[in-house]
């Protein structure tokens, strides 16, 4: 298993490191995440080229809010997807897939698939101000420092956003990890508010709920 390139960039960093700024693990964990981060930027770069002309075939303001976040979700999972089948299929290539139990290959799966829609939904509300420039360095950050922290202070680990997609720090390989099941609850929960606070907030600059002006 430690062999796998599977395991080394999606299954997180091992928790003997705590304490300790682990950074070849933690690098190896962090450049899947500036991939997946650099493609949801280019996606939002190229759509917003068509948001104007997409905007006049929505009655309200709230409808084309619909429409661009849950496009924009659907574009992350490809993105999360596509990027855990092509280093799973490398992996079998060179022979690697033997040291991968399917128990393994599902909690990682499963782990960073829900940790990257959280993360699609957090670039889709950062791209309505005008932060959207640095939302990928933004991003990228609130991962890395939040799982620092959690390194530095163990007691707060469960808790730290940057933990969350790491199955080895999950109740799925180790029994004190943090909990599976609460935190893709939480990262759901995460997904829900930025629609809804994306939703307010462009209502709230075009009272009428019509689709008038949308942040440039």
């Amino acid at each position: 298993m430690p062999e796998s390139m599977f395991v080394r960039l999606f299954a997180g960093v091992p928790p003997d490191y705590f304490d300790a700024i682990p950074l070849i693990p933690f690098g190896q964990w962090l450049l899947p995440i500036g991939i997946f981060l650099l493609v949801a930027g280019f996606y939002w770069e190229e759509g917003r080229k068509l948001e104007m002309l997409s905007l006049y075939r929505y009655r309200t303001v709230s409808g084309w809010w619909k429409w661009h976040f849950g496009k924009g979700m659907l574009s992350g999972i490809r993105t999360a997807a596509g990027l855990l089948l092509i280093v799973l299929i490398c992996d079998m290539a060179m022979g690697n897939g033997a040291a991968l139990s399917r128990k393994a290959v599902a909690g990682i799966g499963i782990l960073w698939l829900f940790h990257s829609v959280s993360m699609a939904a957090l670039f889709a509300l950062l791209d309505l101000f005008l932060l959207r420039r640095f939302a990928p360095g933004l991003l990228f950050l609130l991962e890395g420092v939040t799982f620092i922290a959690g390194c530095r202070v163990r007691g707060i680990s469960h808790v730290m956003y940057g933990m969350w997609g790491m199955y080895l720090q999950s109740s799925l390989c180790e029994t004190e990890g943090f909990p599976a099941g609460a935190v893709i609850t939480a990262e759901m929960i995460l997904v829900a508010a930025s629609y809804l606070t994306g939703r307010e907030y462009l209502m709230s600059r075009n009272s009428s709920d019509r689709p008038a002006h949308l942040p440039r």
